[in-house]
């Protein structure tokens, strides 16, 4: 041992001692520049992560995925259970959190204020950014549309109201209870694809046609979205009632495609649109048929009406999202992550396919799509 090496040692949240580790690998999320936060040796992200999360109790919840999630810096948000799990067996320890919060709180100094993490819409104000100054304004609008026309806030509330039933009644009325938070998830994003400027200038009744062919997939892919910030995974209705209603193979399909999607959920909210401006998807065919898997005659002879122009809408948002995401990652990362996230939407399209072969499911769909049809206007039509 080289005794003449100089040591470099610093001093954690908890006033301990530790050796500088900042070249090392994080222990939870195995990221570089790891530091000792609370005991373990994790990046900041995770530090922030165990200091958000230290009271949820592991005991009180389980793993939707069977506590094999691999945590990762690029899997790191699928699942909370898991990466706490991880954070204490590195030796995070909660008492020690405590601790430094009460030291600041006594403390006369004047506080340090936190670093501002920025978020994805801050980096759009960096000179770098390929984006036009319109393309920025509507990368801000289409998220904050989102967020503020996401269902996820009504799906909170529909689970708070189902936790406050007896464990018993929850059971008994899981797959009723899940059923209704489909149904929410699916209408929850009509509104947002009327708030966008192309889908108002179309014709009501291609407005209603797009609706038809996409609905269906494009919602099932914002499922992943919305049960993540909802929280679907860990309650009762999704743990019974998923399984009672699409069975063991779709729902274990549906998981993995789940934890496979990106985790950043600015590339998911700008790739909807691109998504609904699509006509490459069927109109809803009978169980029958969609049983053997063919599509539906009429639906795949019918042309959508002006196709170029949803080209055009299509390329428009395309080309937002491939600049932003060449701003945030650069080039080769955006390119394989941008082919990621179609792969993970093909893939979530077949467990929406093959879930069309259930009836209760097929029922659902149907029900959904007489609910969201809009009604026509007589006047004053707006056209393309």
């Amino acid at each position: 041992m080289d005794y003449d090496q100089p040591i470099s040692l610093i001093v954690d949240e908890a006033g301990l001692i530790r050796k500088d580790n900042s070249s090392s690998h994080c222990q939870v999320c195995e990221t570089n520049g790891a530091q000792y936060h609370y005991g373990g040796l994790c990046c900041v992200s995770c530090k922030m992560f165990f200091r958000r999360n230290a009271k949820f109790d592991l005991d009180a919840h389980d793993c939707v995925f069977k506590e094999k999630c691999g945590i990762t810096i690029n899997s790191r948000r699928a699942c909370r259970y898991c990466r706490l799990k991880k954070c204490l067996a590195i030796g995070m320890q909660r008492e020690l959190l405590r601790a430094s919060h009460h030291r600041r709180v006594k403390s006369n100094e004047k506080p340090i204020s936190s670093t501002t993490v920025m978020s994805p819409l801050d980096l759009l104000n960096n000179d770098r950014s390929l984006l036009t100054e319109e393309q920025k304004s509507r990368v801000s609008n289409v998220i904050h549309t989102y967020d503020t026309k996401s269902s996820v806030s009504h799906i909170r509330n529909l689970l708070s109201t189902q936790s406050k039933h007896p464990v018993k009644m929850r059971l008994k009325m899981a797959k009723t209870n899940i059923l209704e938070i489909i149904i929410s998830m699916y209408q929850g994003i009509l509104p947002f694809f009327e708030t966008l400027p192309e889908f108002q200038a179309m014709h009501r009744c291609d407005q209603n046609e797009l609706i038809e062919r996409n609905l269906e997939y494009v919602g099932g892919f914002n499922a992943i979205l919305v049960f993540r910030d909802a929280e679907v995974p860990f309650s009762t209705a999704f743990k019974n009632g998923f399984p009672s209603i699409y069975g063991p193979t779709v729902v274990d399909d549906a998981i993995n495609v789940a934890l496979r999607t990106d985790t950043d959920v600015t590339l998911i909210k700008l790739l909807i649109p691109i998504l609904l401006f699509s006509t490459s998807y069927f109109i809803r065919a009978p169980n029958s048929v969609r049983n053997k898997y063919q599509f539906f005659e009429t639906a795949m002879n019918s042309i959508f009406y002006n196709t170029k122009r949803l080209f055009h809408i299509q390329n428009i948002y395309i080309e937002i999202m491939f600049k932003y995401m060449i701003y945030r990652f650069g080039y080769n990362k955006a390119s394989l992550r941008f082919a990621a996230l179609i792969k993970s939407f093909l893939d979530q399209s077949m467990c929406v396919f093959q879930a069309g072969a259930i009836e209760s499911h097929d029922q659902l769909m149907q029900k959904i799509g007489k609910d969201t049809e809009l009604p026509f206007k007589p006047q004053n039509e707006k056209l393309y």
